[in-house]
C-alpha cells in the first residue's frame, strides 16, 4: 500500500502558484535548498501570540467573528487522520496553526500574517485555512480535535509608522480581520489537482527560478 501523502497547510499559497519545478522536487524528489528566514519574523509571531492568547476576540476588531477567548498555546504539530482526494488518493495534512478562538459551542480558526493589508490575500491563504479546519476537526489518535470549526480567518499586522514615546521608538502596526467563508468542496478539487500534478511527469527547469538555476548547476 502507497503511503499518503503529506501536506502541510503553510505549502499551499506558495506551491503549485510558485516554481512547479521547485514545488514537485520538494514532494517528489525530496530536494529542498534552504533560503533562510528571517529571525525577525519568528520574533514577531512569538510576541504577537503572547499577547493575544487568553485575550477576548474583540481585539480582532470585526463583526465578522463571535465573541470568544483567543488561544494561542498549542504549540504541537498537528496531524490529521487518513484523507481521501476526489479519486481515493490517500493524503494527510500536518502543521501548526497560530490561534483559535473558542466560542461557547464551537471554533474559529485565525492564523496571523505580517503582511500589507489587502483583501486579495484571502484568495492567496484560503486554502490554507481550509487546511488547517479539516486538520482539526479530523485529527489522527496523538492530535487534539476541535469541531465543529465554524469560522475562518486571517489577521493582518502591517507596520504603519515609527513613533517617539519618551526616548524610545515603537512600531504602530495597522491591524485587519479578513473572514475566510469555508469550502470543503474547493479544498478536496483544490487537493486533488496537486496529487494529478505530482502524478504527472517532471515538470521542466524554470529559467526564471533562480533556485532552479542553482539545483540544475549543482545537481545536474
Amino acid at each position: 500500500m502507497l503511503k499518503p501523502y503529506l501536506f502541510s497547510p503553510s505549502e499551499f499559497a506558495f506551491g503549485l502558484s510558485g516554481c512547479k519545478k521547485c514545488y514537485y522536487d520538494l514532494k517528489i524528489n525530496k530536494i529542498k535548498i534552504q533560503t533562510g528566514f528571517p529571525q525577525i519574523f519568528s520574533k514577531l509571531d512569538l510576541i504577537q501570540k503572547e499577547f493575544y492568547h487568553n485575550k477576548s476576540s474583540e481585539l480582532f476588531n470585526s463583526n465578522e467573528i463571535s465573541k470568544g477567548i483567543i488561544k494561542t498555546d498549542y504549540l504541537k504539530l498537528q496531524t490529521s487522520e487518513v484523507m481521501h482526494d476526489n479519486k481515493g488518493r490517500s493524503f494527510q495534512l500536518r502543521g501548526k496553526i497560530d490561534a483559535y478562538v473558542k466560542h461557547d459551542n464551537f471554533y474559529s480558526i485565525v492564523d496571523f500574517k505580517v503582511t500589507n493589508i489587502d483583501v486579495k490575500k484571502i484568495e492567496r491563504y484560503k486554502t490554507q485555512l481550509f487546511s488547517y479546519a479539516l486538520m482539526f476537526e479530523n485529527p489522527n489518535e496523538k492530535s487534539i480535535k476541535l469541531k465543529p470549526i465554524k469560522n475562518l480567518g486571517i489577521f493582518c499586522f502591517e507596520p504603519k509608522k515609527i513613533v517617539k514615546r519618551e526616548t524610545t521608538p515603537f512600531f504602530e502596526m495597522k491591524t485587519k480581520y479578513f473572514n475566510i467563508k469555508r469550502n470543503d468542496k474547493y479544498f478536496f478539487d483544490f487537493i486533488t489537482s496537486v496529487i494529478d500534478f505530482l502524478e504527472e511527469d517532471p515538470p521542466d527547469f524554470n529559467q526564471l527560478c533562480d533556485i532552479c538555476n542553482l539545483k540544475r548547476n549543482k545537481f545536474f
